[in-house]
Protein backbone atom coordinates (compact mmCIF):
# COMPACT_ATOMS: atom_id res chain seq x y z
CA UNK A 1 0.00 0.00 0.00
CA UNK A 2 1.10 3.57 -0.56
CA UNK A 3 -0.39 4.70 2.69
CA UNK A 4 -3.69 6.33 3.48
CA UNK A 5 -4.91 8.73 0.85
CA UNK A 6 -7.42 11.52 1.38
CA UNK A 7 -10.99 10.98 0.31
CA UNK A 8 -11.38 11.89 -3.36
CA UNK A 9 -12.87 15.32 -3.98
CA UNK A 10 -16.55 15.43 -4.75
CA UNK A 11 -15.81 17.46 -7.86
CA UNK A 12 -12.67 17.57 -9.97
CA UNK A 13 -11.34 21.13 -10.13
CA UNK A 14 -10.23 21.91 -13.70
CA UNK A 15 -6.85 23.49 -14.30
CA UNK A 16 -8.59 26.18 -16.36
CA UNK A 17 -9.83 27.74 -13.12
CA UNK A 18 -6.24 28.66 -12.15
CA UNK A 19 -4.44 31.87 -13.10
CA UNK A 20 -2.52 31.66 -16.37
CA UNK A 21 0.91 31.51 -14.71
CA UNK A 22 -0.23 28.97 -12.12
CA UNK A 23 -1.83 26.88 -14.86
CA UNK A 24 1.40 26.88 -16.88
CA UNK A 25 3.40 25.80 -13.83
CA UNK A 26 0.92 23.06 -13.00
CA UNK A 27 0.94 21.73 -16.55
CA UNK A 28 4.74 21.75 -16.63
CA UNK A 29 4.87 19.78 -13.38
CA UNK A 30 2.30 17.28 -14.68
CA UNK A 31 4.15 16.71 -17.96
CA UNK A 32 7.44 16.28 -16.13
CA UNK A 33 5.94 13.92 -13.53
CA UNK A 34 4.24 11.86 -16.22
CA UNK A 35 7.54 11.43 -18.05
CA UNK A 36 9.58 10.67 -14.92
CA UNK A 37 7.05 8.21 -13.49
CA UNK A 38 7.08 6.35 -16.81
CA UNK A 39 10.88 6.27 -17.16
CA UNK A 40 12.23 6.36 -13.58
CA UNK A 41 9.40 4.80 -11.59
CA UNK A 42 7.52 6.04 -8.56
CA UNK A 43 10.57 6.57 -6.40
CA UNK A 44 11.34 9.97 -7.92
CA UNK A 45 10.88 12.70 -5.32
CA UNK A 46 8.67 15.77 -5.56
CA UNK A 47 11.79 17.94 -5.22
CA UNK A 48 13.41 16.18 -8.20
CA UNK A 49 10.24 16.63 -10.24
CA UNK A 50 10.32 20.33 -9.36
CA UNK A 51 13.96 20.61 -10.42
CA UNK A 52 13.36 18.85 -13.73
CA UNK A 53 10.23 20.95 -14.36
CA UNK A 54 12.15 24.17 -13.75
CA UNK A 55 10.00 25.34 -10.84
CA UNK A 56 10.56 25.68 -7.11
CA UNK A 57 9.70 22.88 -4.68
CA UNK A 58 7.10 25.14 -3.12
CA UNK A 59 5.26 25.36 -6.43
CA UNK A 60 4.97 21.59 -6.65
CA UNK A 61 3.86 21.20 -3.02
CA UNK A 62 1.32 23.99 -3.42
CA UNK A 63 -0.42 22.18 -6.29
CA UNK A 64 0.25 18.62 -5.09
CA UNK A 65 0.66 18.29 -1.31
CA UNK A 66 1.62 14.61 -1.52
CA UNK A 67 3.08 12.11 -3.98
CA UNK A 68 -0.29 10.34 -4.04
CA UNK A 69 -2.03 13.58 -5.04
CA UNK A 70 0.41 13.92 -7.92
CA UNK A 71 -0.15 10.31 -9.05
CA UNK A 72 -3.86 10.97 -9.19
CA UNK A 73 -3.46 14.31 -10.97
CA UNK A 74 -1.25 12.72 -13.64
CA UNK A 75 -3.83 10.00 -14.24
CA UNK A 76 -6.72 12.49 -14.45
CA UNK A 77 -4.68 14.71 -16.77
CA UNK A 78 -4.14 11.74 -19.08
CA UNK A 79 -7.88 11.12 -19.19
CA UNK A 80 -8.53 14.77 -20.01
CA UNK A 81 -6.01 14.63 -22.85
CA UNK A 82 -7.71 11.53 -24.22
CA UNK A 83 -11.12 13.20 -24.07
CA UNK A 84 -9.76 16.18 -26.01
CA UNK A 85 -8.18 13.88 -28.60
CA UNK A 86 -11.43 11.95 -29.04
CA UNK A 87 -13.30 15.19 -29.73
CA UNK A 88 -10.79 16.18 -32.40
CA UNK A 89 -11.01 12.74 -34.03
CA UNK A 90 -14.82 12.92 -34.04
CA UNK A 91 -14.66 16.19 -35.97
CA UNK A 92 -11.80 15.53 -38.36
CA UNK A 93 -11.12 11.82 -38.90
CA UNK A 94 -12.80 9.25 -41.11
CA UNK A 95 -15.24 7.17 -39.01
CA UNK A 96 -13.47 4.00 -40.12
CA UNK A 97 -10.16 5.32 -38.77
CA UNK A 98 -11.12 7.48 -35.80
CA UNK A 99 -12.20 4.72 -33.41
CA UNK A 100 -9.11 2.57 -33.97
CA UNK A 101 -6.84 5.60 -33.66
CA UNK A 102 -8.46 6.48 -30.36
CA UNK A 103 -8.30 2.97 -28.94
CA UNK A 104 -4.65 2.66 -29.95
CA UNK A 105 -3.91 5.95 -28.21
CA UNK A 106 -5.69 4.82 -25.05
CA UNK A 107 -3.78 1.55 -24.95
CA UNK A 108 -0.46 3.29 -25.56
CA UNK A 109 -1.19 5.84 -22.85
CA UNK A 110 -1.89 3.11 -20.32
CA UNK A 111 1.18 1.08 -21.33
CA UNK A 112 3.48 4.08 -21.03
CA UNK A 113 2.27 4.94 -17.53
CA UNK A 114 1.75 1.54 -15.98
CA UNK A 115 3.58 2.73 -12.87
CA UNK A 116 0.98 5.42 -12.21
CA UNK A 117 -1.89 2.98 -12.69
CA UNK A 118 -0.18 0.47 -10.41
CA UNK A 119 0.17 3.11 -7.72
CA UNK A 120 -3.50 3.99 -7.91
CA UNK A 121 -4.54 0.34 -7.83
CA UNK A 122 -2.29 -0.29 -4.82
CA UNK A 123 -3.89 2.65 -3.07
CA UNK A 124 -7.38 1.40 -3.98
CA UNK A 125 -8.07 4.69 -5.70
CA UNK A 126 -10.65 4.29 -8.46
CA UNK A 127 -10.59 7.08 -11.05
CA UNK A 128 -14.30 6.56 -11.64
CA UNK A 129 -14.78 7.65 -8.02
CA UNK A 130 -12.09 10.32 -7.90
CA UNK A 131 -13.06 12.01 -11.17
CA UNK A 132 -16.35 10.52 -12.32
CA UNK A 133 -17.16 13.31 -14.76
CA UNK A 134 -13.84 12.88 -16.63
CA UNK A 135 -14.19 9.09 -16.79
CA UNK A 136 -17.78 9.50 -18.02
CA UNK A 137 -16.67 12.05 -20.63
CA UNK A 138 -14.13 9.61 -22.04
CA UNK A 139 -16.67 6.77 -22.21
CA UNK A 140 -19.17 9.08 -23.91
CA UNK A 141 -16.64 10.23 -26.51
CA UNK A 142 -15.57 6.66 -27.26
CA UNK A 143 -19.26 5.70 -27.59
CA UNK A 144 -19.67 8.45 -30.18
CA UNK A 145 -16.70 7.17 -32.17
CA UNK A 146 -18.08 3.64 -31.91
CA UNK A 147 -21.46 4.75 -33.26
CA UNK A 148 -19.74 6.39 -36.25
CA UNK A 149 -17.65 3.27 -36.88
CA UNK A 150 -20.79 1.12 -36.69
CA UNK A 151 -22.51 3.36 -39.23
CA UNK A 152 -19.89 2.58 -41.89
CA UNK A 153 -19.44 -1.08 -40.99
CA UNK A 154 -15.87 -0.62 -39.75
CA UNK A 155 -16.37 -2.50 -36.48
CA UNK A 156 -18.23 -5.60 -35.32
CA UNK A 157 -21.94 -4.83 -35.04
CA UNK A 158 -22.28 -6.70 -31.74
CA UNK A 159 -19.72 -4.80 -29.68
CA UNK A 160 -20.74 -2.19 -27.09
CA UNK A 161 -18.81 0.69 -25.58
CA UNK A 162 -18.70 -1.14 -22.24
CA UNK A 163 -17.02 -4.09 -23.95
CA UNK A 164 -14.60 -1.75 -25.72
CA UNK A 165 -13.54 -0.13 -22.45
CA UNK A 166 -13.10 -3.59 -20.91
CA UNK A 167 -10.85 -4.58 -23.83
CA UNK A 168 -8.71 -1.48 -23.29
CA UNK A 169 -8.29 -2.43 -19.64
CA UNK A 170 -7.51 -5.98 -20.73
CA UNK A 171 -4.83 -4.68 -23.08
CA UNK A 172 -3.05 -3.06 -20.11
CA UNK A 173 -3.02 -6.42 -18.34
CA UNK A 174 -1.79 -8.25 -21.45
CA UNK A 175 1.03 -5.76 -22.00
CA UNK A 176 2.05 -6.02 -18.36
CA UNK A 177 1.91 -9.83 -18.41
CA UNK A 178 4.17 -9.85 -21.48
CA UNK A 179 6.54 -7.41 -19.74
CA UNK A 180 6.19 -5.17 -22.79
CA UNK A 181 5.60 -1.85 -21.01
CA UNK A 182 9.06 -0.53 -21.91
CA UNK A 183 8.80 -1.49 -25.59
CA UNK A 184 6.51 0.65 -27.71
CA UNK A 185 6.86 -1.82 -30.58
CA UNK A 186 5.83 -4.85 -28.50
CA UNK A 187 3.03 -3.08 -26.67
CA UNK A 188 1.67 -1.72 -29.97
CA UNK A 189 1.78 -5.23 -31.44
CA UNK A 190 -0.28 -6.62 -28.55
CA UNK A 191 -2.74 -3.73 -28.88
CA UNK A 192 -3.07 -4.37 -32.62
CA UNK A 193 -3.92 -8.03 -32.04
CA UNK A 194 -6.73 -6.94 -29.70
CA UNK A 195 -7.98 -4.30 -32.13
CA UNK A 196 -8.03 -6.77 -35.01
CA UNK A 197 -10.52 -8.79 -32.97
CA UNK A 198 -13.13 -6.04 -33.11
CA UNK A 199 -13.04 -5.58 -36.85
CA UNK A 200 -15.89 -7.13 -38.86
CA UNK A 201 -15.27 -10.63 -40.19
CA UNK A 202 -16.21 -9.49 -43.69
CA UNK A 203 -15.34 -5.77 -43.79
CA UNK A 204 -16.95 -3.62 -46.46
CA UNK A 205 -14.98 -2.99 -49.68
Amino acid sequence: MLGDMPDPPSKHVPAQSLRADARRNREQVLRTAQRLFATDGLGVSLDEIARRAGVGPGTVHRHFPSKEALYLAVAIDQLEQLVAEAKVLAETADPAVALFTMLSRMMASGAENETVKSALVAAEYDLRTAAPEVAADLTREVAGLLDRAHSVGAVRHDISVEELMALVAGAFAAIRHAKAEASKKRSAHIAQIILDGIRPVNPPD
